[in-house]
């Protein structure tokens, strides 16, 4: 597939040699590693790091000042791990974390075009006069944070005592001294987020807050805990920065600038990744499970908001997890010993991680960092066992077993390694028979609590997907053959919703989207139109666009073309995540 166009092409300019040299405007001698030009004159030489620079193309050109223009730089050792060989000038575009505004460190440019770096994973890179860029809330005070909900037999940060406590033992910094927007968010944590990102209610073990029990109320280091914390914070910042329930914010929070907020302090979560990342190898499990711990909540800051730097945090969490030993024994023995441990949280990190990037590279181009850096043979091990499948967090969250966990993954492979005639035949077969194993027995048993229903059909959902995916894209069946299986997808969907009302927490979206994208009569079509209008105000940006994409799909459809879900979520949007 030809590259995207980039919307930053226009201007951009790369250079590779001494940045000294090349502010004073004389030829770079190249000697590494300090030019001789630099070291005749007495300057001090910046060095050949990468620098990718661009300008404001809506701007002019004849004018062009540092506080129009961004500069990245990208390292050359521990970033690299992450980045590897990636067409640096395509990639760039694409991270909105590098928009910081340029000044290099040894230059103070007045009036001339200046460049300077920003690290990708650096949380040293200040946010510019963050008092100033923010004025809403300013002048306003508020002596009390009520929070909603305070349970003692489950695991939460509040109330606003024990929160100021957390934030004062880890000496955490935030935008503002006095913290009372971290305060606002961390409750939001305890009386929202946490329980939106499962659909099972709180009777359940959740792994969010299972790693934040294990980091927070255990004895560790000051730094894995404001890791963490700051995680939290860009998580619910990230998430309010939508506009989404803004019913359930406190007056005196309702004009904050939370989208100021999630870049503090997600660019904070990132330079603890950076450093835990860049040691990883010689770090100890425990240290490993707070790392893939971290990169994951920013995986899912990522959903919240429009961010197609989720690619980058996808790969660490692998790379991560790949860097503790003896996952398949030690893993495996622990989860099975104990499924409500730390080891259980990371095993159910590890499956989430996997399904993200089998439902993501079915449609991401081939220069995307997925699929570029990454195959399905990469994350072959993250297993479970099956026939432990309904004690992992996994299943007891969101309804998949290992066997639809692995038959998705061999669709995958079917489609990035069976190459040959027969070795394509051979894998349909397979899969067809892994079908027929995984789909999930009537539910016939009298419930024993309403997560048990949830979990069922959110069971019955995900299988319908992957059916429907395989039927679609490796049997090539006509779209209006499969009308029986979509509504039988659009029944579990609309059994969920019924049965959830009560529930803050919603499933995953990804089986939801496949069911919708497959609808073709005008019936079927009228239902999930319906049921779209009814999570639409719970929508997160990444739903939001693929409802764009839903109604694409249906409008290329009417006018009598058979097209594929995955070619219009390639044209129309394809750096989407969808989970």
């Amino acid at each position: 597939m030809s590259k995207p166009t980039s919307t930053f092409k226009k201007g951009t300019r790369r250079f590779t040699g001494c940045w000294t040299c090349r502010r004073r405007g004389v030829r770079c001698d190249e000697n590494r590693p300090h030019c001789n030009n630099c070291k005749a004159n007495g300057h001090d030489c910046e060095g050949y790091m990468v620098k990718l620079c661009w300008g404001n193309d809506n701007g002019n050109p004849s004018k062009r000042t540092p506080e129009k223009n961004r500069s990245l730089m990208l390292y050359e050792w521990k970033e690299n791990q992450l980045l590897n060989d990636l067409k640096i000038d395509y990639f760039l575009d694409r991270i909105d974390m590098a928009s910081a505004i340029i000044g290099s460190k040894s230059y103070e440019s007045k009036g001339d075009f200046g460049y300077g770096p920003f690290n990708i994973f650096d949380g040293a890179c200040k946010l510019h006069d963050a008092q100033k860029r923010s004025q809403s809330g300013k002048d306003k005070q508020v002596d009390h944070i009520r929070p909603l909900f305070n349970d003692p037999q489950k695991f939460c940060l509040g109330p606003e005592s024990k929160i100021r406590e957390r934030l004062d033992q880890t000496s955490f910094l935030g935008i503002d001294k006095d913290l009372r927007v971290e305060v606002f968010l961390l409750d939001f944590w305890d009386t929202y987020l946490s329980k939106l990102l499962t659909p099972v209610d709180e009777t359940e073990v959740n792994p969010y807050n299972l790693m934040l029990r294990e980091a927070l109320d255990k004895p560790h280091s000051a730094e894995i805990q404001r890791a963490l914390i700051h995680t939290v914070c860009a998580m619910c910042s990230s998430f309010l920065s939508n506009g989404a329930c803004h019913n359930l914010i406190a007056p005196e929070y309702l004009g904050t600038n939370f989208l100021q907020y999630w870049n503090f302090h997600k660019i904070k979560g990132l330079s603890f990744v950076s450093a835990s990342y860049s040691w990883k190898e010689a770090s100890t499990s425990e240290e490993l499970s707070f790392l893939v711990a971290s990169i994951y909540f920013l995986l899912a800051t990522d959903i919240f908001s429009s961010s197609d730097e989720w690619q980058i945090h996808l790969r660490g969490v692998v790379e991560a997890l790949k860097s503790i030993s003896d996952w398949d024994e030690k893993g495996h023995e622990s989860v099975l010993r104990e499924p409500d441990s730390v080891s259980g949280a990371l095993l159910f990190f590890a499956q989430m991680t996997k399904l993200t990037y089998l439902f993501s590279t079915l449609y991401l181009v081939s220069d995307d960092v997925c699929n570029r850096h990454m195959t399905v043979m990469d994350l072959e091990f993250i297993t479970y066992p099956e026939e432990y499948m309904t004690q992992s967090l996994m299943y007891r969250n969101t309804g998949i077993t290992s066997g639809m966990l692995r038959c998705l993954t061999n669709i995958v492979k079917y489609f990035q390694v069976a190459g040959s005639p027969q070795a394509r035949e051979l894998a349909v077969k397979s899969i067809e028979q892994e079908l027929v194993e995984c789909e999930p027995p009537a539910f016939n048993d009298i419930p024993n609590s309403l997560n048990s229903l949830i979990i069922y059909h959110q069971s019955v959902m995900f299988y319908t997907a992957i059916k429907l995916l395989f039927m679609r894209e490796v049997k090539l069946r006509d779209p209006h053959d499969l009308e029986d299986l979509v509504d039988s997808g659009i029944n579990h969907i609309e059994i969920y919703e019924e049965i959830s009302k009560e529930s803050t927490g919603l499933g995953l979206f990804w089986p939801a989207f496949v069911v919708c994208c497959e609808a073709t009569s005008p019936e079927s079509q009228a239902r999930i139109t319906s049921w779209l209008q009814t999570i639409e105000p719970h929508c997160v940006d990444s739903m939001k666009r693929g409802n764009r994409v839903i109604k694409k799909i249906w409008q290329r459809r009417r006018d009598e073309e058979q097209v594929s879900w995955l070619t219009v979520i390639r044209e129309v949007d394809p750096t989407l995540l969808l989970v």
